[in-house]
């Protein structure tokens, strides 16, 4: 009997125990993730900062993707990030990365949800943060005419009461149908038309260059930009995906472009390689090469810029599409 009771305490005293280390390792700590921009409506050209902030415990091992060349529809122009014990509960910090982002490209954009991950001894944590939506406007021309203000109608004292009351009713409905009309040219709130590929890019382009960054010998900006509009032409030009790719990504994908002349096939990849020291090693190239490239990309979209057959083909798509609808 006594050996009994000893075997059968040992038992439940062996599953306490596996119990309780099972318990401990299946703890994980905490992490909050929080993600935001400063500011959610820019315009094209702008700069503006998106940032996350990661609360872990202090000793954690706080990783994330890094953002290099592209940020889905952004250009990444700064990176940095910071450690902060400051102010924090005991034990805890907050990882901080903030990136300076702009595009030349307007339009509603999200910036897709970014993996966290968070290492304490052997536990892991992983998260990913919000999407965080990004509206970019175009830059008004100026040239809007201002509108004329309604004036009131005269106060005669000869006219009857009742035709004093329908005036009234028909300056209301009119500027009823003045407001309506003001917001359906002017506001459209997240409607505006989408230009081909061909016409953003252009407008793109015309966009760079008056910012004048050759001229201030700022290469690093300036080839960022146009690798960004002409990879971002390619993809919509010829629906591929290219924008985010790395070098070693790009060289693939290239060869498999159908309808892309194969002499810009190669000087795309030419253009990643030869400016990834310019935009971020701070390498300098010389004047005639960067003019090189700069005639390069106007050439690029005028001898790949669709056809008026193509156009027509795709009107026409378009219009049936509509009709099964």
């Amino acid at each position: 009997m006594f050996r009994s009771n000893h075997s059968f305490s040992s038992v439940i005293a062996h599953s306490i125990l596996a119990t309780a280390l099972f318990s401990i390792s299946a703890l994980a700590f905490d992490i909050s993730v929080k993600a935001n921009v400063d500011n959610a409506q820019v315009f094209v050209g702008d700069m503006f900062n998106y940032e996350i902030a990661v609360t872990a415990p202090e000793n954690a091992i706080v990783d994330l993707p890094s953002f290099v060349g592209n940020l889905g529809s952004f250009e990444v122009k700064e990176m940095k990030n910071e450690k902060v014990t400051e102010g924090m509960p005991k034990g805890t910090a907050k990882f901080v990365w903030q990136a300076t982002l702009n595009t030349f490209v307007s339009g509603d954009f999200p910036i897709a949800p970014q993996e966290v991950s968070a290492i304490v001894g052997k536990d892991t944590v992983k998260t990913r943060t919000d999407p965080v939506a990004v509206k970019v406007s175009t830059r008004t021309t100026g040239e809007e005419t201002d509108i004329l203000e309604i004036e009131d109608p005269l106060a005669d004292p000869r006219l009857p009461q009742w035709l004093y009351i329908v005036l009234g009713v028909l300056g209301v409905a009119l500027l009823v149908f003045l407001g309506w009309f003001l917001h359906k040219k002017f506001a459209k709130p997240g409607e505006a038309k989408r230009l081909p590929p061909y016409e953003e890019a252009v407008l793109a382009l015309k966009e760079l260059r008056t910012r004048n960054y050759l001229a201030e010998g700022n290469q690093g900006d300036y080839f960022m930009s146009l690798g960004f509009i002409t990879r971002r032409y390619i993809e919509r030009r010829f629906e591929v995906d290219i924008l985010d790719a790395t070098v070693a990504e790009l060289k693939q994908r290239m060869s498999h472009i159908p309808g892309l002349p194969q002499a810009y096939k190669e000087s795309v990849v030419t253009l990643a390689v030869e400016t990834e020291p310019v935009k971020f090693a701070k390498m300098k190239l010389e004047g005639e090469r960067c003019r090189f490239w700069d005639e390069w990309a106007d050439r690029l979209l005028e001898d790949t810029k669709p056809t008026p057959e193509e156009e027509l083909a795709k009107k026409d798509a378009m219009k049936a599409a509509g009709k099964k609808a």
